[in-house]
């Protein structure tokens, strides 16, 4: 699939409107944001729900303290995905290995390793601490098909042509990390979800609101900022500076790093700034020649030879 197929023009058309409402103002006003957000992603949704029908409806913004605390029903309907996807191509995979970078407990990574009994399921964190301490919490067998192996996703050491690349909320610029790992992999599938939108390009700073997530998230940054200062932090890399955003081409065309960064800062309580930053990676991909397919913040990408595959299904 090249630039200038359907899946290109939808992301564009997309990108392109909810840029112009970000630069009108119209963010963080909940009823704007929703008659927009519904206006310059209708096709987009249309076409996800047409191949992955029974997306979690959410009466919340994504950028709300609700909003935030129901992620994990979208993980469940992202796993349920996973495991649809990989059984039935299988047997057309490369190997059957999964790779779930940004672990963190890994208690994802297990479900899938239980869930897909055939496939190798490969949990990588930066720090194993975390891991550890949910086996040791938890007092539950791991599956014989779930490994951890720690690794640093801007540098990632984990050479295992994996089959498919999952994640379930790499923060910031974790997630475009995890992204271009398939990439350079050539993966047949990605799998995942966004979230800490805010912390792309090692940005450490939001716009302040008086809103119960807004403060939460200064705390969050507060610490990541502290972090980043004294001991480096393990959420950000030279590698994803603010000059490597935009992240795609096209959206390069369009926007510039300051303004990004000004998006991202703007993230934490407009789901229009999410969109744009998911929609300017949904892009990259694209140019990647993947097939991608994005809602609230999930993508289900695949590489081209499986792309037209999942058009026919």
């Amino acid at each position: 699939m090249g630039n200038t197929n359907e899946q290109f023009e939808l992301g564009m058309e997309a990108f392109s409107g909810l840029l112009d409402e970000f630069r009108r103002g119209n963010i963080a006003n909940r009823q704007r944001e929703k008659q927009a957000l519904d206006r310059h992603l209708a096709e987009m949704s249309k076409r996800w729900d047409r191949q992955f029908p029974g997306f979690p409806q959410e009466r919340y913004a994504y950028a709300s303290a609700r909003g935030v605390r129901r992620r994990g029903v979208r993980d469940a309907y992202l796993k349920t995905i996973i495991v649809k996807l990989l059984e039935a191509e299988r047997d057309n995979l490369p190997n059957r290995t999964v790779v779930n970078p940004a672990c963190v407990f890994g208690r994802h990574a297990r479900d899938m390793a239980r869930r897909l009994r055939d496939f190798k399921v490969i949990a990588t964190d930066i720090f194993p601490g975390s891991n550890w301490l949910y086996e040791q919490v938890i007092l539950r067998r791991s599956p014989g098909n779930y490994e951890f192996r720690q690794d640093d996703i801007f540098e990632p050491k984990v050479q295992a042509a994996p089959a498919a690349v999952v994640f379930f909320g790499a923060c910031g610029s974790l997630s475009d990390a995890a992204m271009d790992y398939a990439i350079r992999s050539s993966c047949p599938y990605l799998m995942c979800r966004t979230c800490c939108h805010d912390n792309i390009a090692g940005n450490t700073q939001i716009t302040r609101r008086f809103t119960l997530l807004n403060l939460f998230f200064r705390f969050k940054n507060f610490s990541y900022w502290w972090a980043k200062k004294k001991l480096k932090g393990h959420y950000f890399s030279a590698k994803y500076s603010a000059d490597q955003y935009p992240r795609s081409t096209a959206a390069r065309g369009m926007s510039h790093s300051e303004e990004f960064i000004e998006i991202s800062r703007n993230s934490v309580d407009s789901d229009i700034c999410r969109a744009i930053i998911d929609l300017d990676r949904y892009l990259h991909l694209t140019e990647s020649e993947y097939g991608v397919w994005y809602k609230g913040e999930v993508f289900v990408a695949s590489r081209d030879r499986t792309a037209k595959r999942h058009e026919q299904m």
